[in-house]
């Protein structure tokens, strides 16, 4: 996997990762952090040489459903390509541990001050909470099943064993059209936690977009 755009030569990686599937060396090809643009050409420049592009990990959770609206996720399934949605628990601020009051500590709690701070995170909340009792669930396996309900593939980290088997049982049971709505709704009104990601947005020698 290409684990994130580069500012240059993005070419240049795409052709050497071709030869690395070409030669046995790896299975399946992916990228990551990849904008519209960007996924049509690597699609491309790999399908000259017929080999299919599997995967696009992308941060993709209910405090960052940005792909849904730049139009990003509908290439990933126009493409045939599978999202794989890193950080589906909010970087844990969609596990129920955190408030407005009880921040995380770290790079985080900007994040999550952030997010409190919006009308919005209350209303996602509460989305949430209620299909968390609706179906006798955790927050965290919300969260995850909300991913799965759009298609892609959650990659939630953890620590303990405990979390492993709460992410585990999320494979027990779906999230409904009606949940899916509801969770959609509340996600659609959330701004940005961070004015940018820190990846390079455009290729400087082709000014291909690579980000969005």
């Amino acid at each position: 996997q290409i684990h994130f755009p580069g500012a240059w030569a993005n070419e240049a990686y795409w052709d050497g990762i071709g030869d690395c599937y070409d030669q046995g060396l790896i299975k399946s090809v992916g990228v990551s952090n990849y904008g519209s643009d960007a996924l049509r050409a690597v699609s491309a420049s790999l399908g000259a040489r017929r080999i299919p592009l599997t995967s696009n990990q992308i941060q993709y959770s209910l405090l960052y459903p940005f792909a849904n609206s730049n139009g990003l996720k509908r290439t990933c399934d126009e493409l045939g390509v599978q999202v794989l949605a890193y950080s589906p628990l909010g970087l844990g601020l969609l596990s129920g541990k955190y408030s407005a009051e009880r921040l995380p500590s770290g790079p985080r709690k900007t994040l999550a001050e952030n997010f409190f701070a919006q009308d919005a995170a209350a209303d996602l909340l509460d989305a949430v909470a209620k299909v968390q009792a609706k179906h006798k669930a955790s927050p965290t396996q919300v969260a995850i099943n909300w991913c799965r309900g759009h298609g892609a593939v959650p990659i939630p980290g953890c620590r303990t064993l405990a979390q492993t088997e709460q992410n585990y049982a999320s494979l027990s049971w779906s999230c409904d059209k009606d949940d899916m709505a509801r969770l959609d709704a509340a996600a659609a009104r959330l701004k940005p936690l961070v004015a940018s990601a820190g990846f390079p947005e455009k290729d400087a020698f082709t000014g291909l977009r690579m980000f969005d």
